[in-house]
């Protein structure tokens, strides 16, 4: 399959999922429930990443996604651009056939494959909070701030003009390698890396199956709030979370209560299975 038609059928296919999420929630008052935003911090310095990253173990071929980190002064938020704009778009929306015709619009524009993850840093408490999403739910789990055990090496290169040094560590099962800017003073970084005496402008494993490069860094011009949505999640742990997640993967496949279209069903299937590749590999 060459890749126009690829991105064509990833298109029904991720309504599928999008329609079956938020149809199986109880009490939805509308098509994309809007929930209210908490302000927990103001952005200092807003880093844009690009996510370069192989789905499939046996397949190595890379999909992309952009991402933000906000950083604010005691919290921080990284997130995917693109889902961040698909859920403000789709908001207004309030019935299917309003929603499939945004998404049939060549001129939406809207990419409906970004990371579903949020990850908050909270350094007052010492905390990592990630928000993920598994039909039909929300998930939410807290982690220690100080994951990772840090090697620092005499090792420098240049990245935007700034003078980076190299560390490594280990994490979900992959060895890592970072690329830290001491002269920018956020010992942060995109995903759930933080813990360097400098922003990380660019992470990736040792296997080159995930890379976050930073690929710009401003100072906001005007306020810019990080929010955190307040809705009810279900809490666990991390490995909660993994455990819900491939309950779901393994038991997808002949559901027809879920896609009564046979063909869709094989297509989506097949897509799950294919997902086989996560950044973290074991919940350590």
């Amino acid at each position: 399959m060459n890749s126009k038609q690829e991105k064509t059928m990833n298109k029904p296919i991720t309504l599928i999922i999008i329609l079956f999420t938020f149809a199986s929630t109880p009490g939805f008052s509308q098509l994309f429930p809007v929930y209210p935003e908490k302000e927990i911090g103001q952005a200092e310095i807003i880093v844009s990443y690009k996510k370069t990253f192989q789905r499939d173990s046996l397949n190595s071929r890379k999909s992309r996604d952009n991402m933000t980190l906000l950083i604010g002064n005691n919290v921080s938020s990284f997130y995917s651009e693109s889902y961040d704009r698909f859920e403000k778009a789709t908001r207004r929306f309030s019935n299917v056939a309003d929603f499939q015709a945004f998404m049939n619009d060549p001129a939406s524009n809207i990419r409906t494959g970004g990371s579903l993850y949020r990850i908050f840093k909270n350094y007052t408490e010492g905390e990592i909070t990630t928000i993920d999403h598994i039909p039909s739910d929300g998930y939410l789990y807290t982690e220690n701030l100080k994951l990772f055990d840090w090697k620092i090496s005499g090792e420098t290169d240049s990245i935007f003009g700034y003078k980076v040094q190299k560390a490594t560590t280990c994490f979900g099962g992959r060895n890592w390698i970072a690329w830290f800017a001491p002269e920018i003073p956020y010992n942060d970084g995109p995903y759930k890396f933080n813990g360097l005496p400098g922003l990380i402008l660019k992470v990736h494993d040792t296997r080159n199956h995930y890379l976050f490069e930073a690929v710009s860094i401003e100072i906001p011009q005007e306020k810019t709030p990080i929010y955190f949505t307040q809705q009810t999640y279900i809490r666990t742990t991390k490995e909660g979370f993994f455990r819900a997640w491939n309950s779901f993967r393994n038991s997808f496949v002949g559901r027809d209560d879920i896609v009564p279209d046979s063909h869709s069903r094989h297509v989506m299937s097949e897509n799950l299975r294919r997902n086989n590749n996560p950044i973290e590999l074991t919940a350590d």
